[in-house]
């Protein structure tokens, strides 16, 4: 045991060796920039959230050429736009509780799903779940279709128009478009996907049962915990998804502890996304940080609960999550290494 536990703490405190981030995170961060102002001008910030989403898009593919980011991206905000969808569908007609868990676990299924196939880069479904989940759980009129077609898809069309005139500094338009894409689904893809869906779906039982509101962030929590090369590597995701979001808490409480004006939370959530590109790739717990704020700058201006509820909860289920994920990984990788000695 004592050797198993070394290793996860190996494995957590690794730092990446370092990468050129600072164009990438300046791109993702202007894709998000220019729609948040947009949409807080135009006096629709229960928009901010689906603008959020969609430009998510923007970080795929980031030391990639131009032709093969542009496939990630197109795929990848495709898949966001329909999670939104589902999401607010179900919301709209009021589904149960169980019908909510089973969409989202159909969300983290397909969008793994599709991220073997098409190579995404960085992998997995967590921003997919993450914009499913959201939209499962706030309630929604007819009018929240209007701002997920317009704030979210708009923001996923501005981030590849932004991609493709960047391209055309270094090569045509026809080239851009016209090679790059990939669909090859890896032998792995499909149980790795249902695994995936079935932590998803597990860790949003267990939190309901709890009796949270916020249910879908223990999905994301789980997500962490079952993503990696070997059980190892998925029970140190989900330590440094927990410890990432316990500082990343503290930081947001202090935002909300001065009752910051609009502007203030804006720029808070953009500097986040700015620095959230600039780590997230050299060491997860420390992008958790600030995914953490700038998730719940964004929950926050969507939503009317107090920001201590907010917090609490970020840390309750973000911790059953990542417990779930990390229990379901070890005792899938015990059953395959007993097959396998068998």
């Amino acid at each position: 045991m004592k050797r198993h536990l070394k290793e996860v703490m190996r494995r957590s405190v690794i730092v990446a060796p370092h990468r050129p981030s600072l164009i990438p995170a300046s791109k993702a961060t202007l894709s998000l920039a220019v729609p948040l102002i947009l949409v807080a001008s135009a006096g629709r910030l229960d928009w901010a959230m689906y603008a959020a989403f969609g430009a998510f898009c923007a970080v795929f593919g980031r030391f990639d050429a131009y032709a093969p980011r542009f496939w990630q991206q197109l795929s990848a905000g495709i898949v966001q736009l329909l999670a939104m969808l589902l999401g607010t569908y179900f919301s709209l007609i009021d589904a149960p509780f169980l019908v909510r868990a089973l969409v989202l676990a159909v969300i983290g299924f397909g969008a793994n799903y599709v991220s073997h196939a098409a190579r995404w880069m960085p992998p997995g479904p967590i921003f997919a779940v993450f914009a499913g989940g959201a939209c499962l759980s706030l309630p929604a009129t007819v009018d929240n279709f209007t701002g997920v077609l317009l704030a979210g898809g708009g923001t996923m069309v501005f981030s590849m128009l932004l991609m493709l005139g960047l391209s055309l500094r270094k090569a045509n338009l026809r080239h851009t478009l016209g090679s790059g894409f990939n669909w090859a689904p890896s032998d792995r893809a499909m149980p790795e996907s249902l695994q995936m869906g079935s932590g998803v779906l597990l860790a949003a039982v267990i939190a309901c049962l709890v009796g949270d509101g916020h249910w879908y962030w223990a999905s994301l929590g789980a997500i962490a915990a079952v993503t990696g090369i070997d059980a190892y590597a998925r029970v140190a995701r989900g330590l440094q998804r927990c410890v990432g979001t316990c500082l990343g808490v503290a930081l947001a409480a202090v935002v909300f502890a001065f009752d910051s004006p609009l502007w203030v939370v804006l720029a808070a959530a953009l500097a986040s996304q700015f620095i959230i590109e600039l780590v997230i790739l050299r060491n997860y717990a420390v992008g958790m940080v600030f995914m953490t704020i700038s998730a719940l700058l964004m929950v926050h201006l969507v939503s009317p609960e107090p920001p201590s509820s907010l917090l609490i909860d970020r840390i309750s289920m973000t911790a059953l999550g990542a417990a779930v994920g990390a229990a379901q990984s070890i005792i899938i990788s015990s059953i395959v290494s007993r097959r396998q000695r068998r």
